[in-house]
């Protein structure tokens, strides 16, 4: 009786257990791929990712010895890429569109807009979470945006005293 319910046990917990890990090999699949796609796409214009992270079915990268920046995201089976760089790009901020005017509606929208050094090109901006296509709760999204806000200021001087 005992081996019986062990056994039987072990099954259940089984059956708890794959599904999880099910799950964990395909999202490490899937950021394998988005890394792989945005490494892809700076090799087609001979520049190297050094830094870059990945989330949901958005990447983002830097050649940090280029200046440049590497954004991919999916929308609807759409795969978006951009490449800018940094010499051109005057200023980065985050732009945070709420569900209601007050500050305390929920994020319906989280992007880094790149503003030009020359003011007849209009801003780049590069959508990082969106409640129309991705999930309903933000998962690190809006610390992502935050670093590489940091990361785009942070780089600009460095790039444009290289000109």
């Amino acid at each position: 009786m005992d081996l019986g319910a062990s056994i039987v046990g072990m099954i259940v917990i089984l059956i708890c257990i794959i599904p999880f890990v099910l799950i964990s090999i395909n999202n490490r699949k899937k950021g394998e791929e988005l890394r792989q796609r945005l490494f892809d796409f700076a090799k087609k214009s001979n520049f190297t990712v050094s830094r870059f992270d990945s989330w949901h079915r958005s990447s983002i990268g830097i050649d940090d010895q280029n200046g440049v920046i590497f954004f991919t995201r999916t929308v609807k089976d759409q795969a978006f890429s951009q490449q800018i760089n940094l010499s051109e790009i005057q200023k980065c901020r985050v732009i945070i569109t709420r569900k209601t005017t007050s500050s305390s509606g929920g994020i319906e929208k989280l992007e880094l807009a790149l503003t030009y050094q020359n003011k007849q090109k209009p801003d780049v901006i590069l959508e990082f979470y969106n409640t129309a296509h991705d999930s309903l709760t933000l998962s690190g999204e809006l610390q992502m945006v935050e670093k590489w806000c940091k990361i785009v200021n942070d780089k600009i001087p460095e790039v444009t005293s290289l000109r």
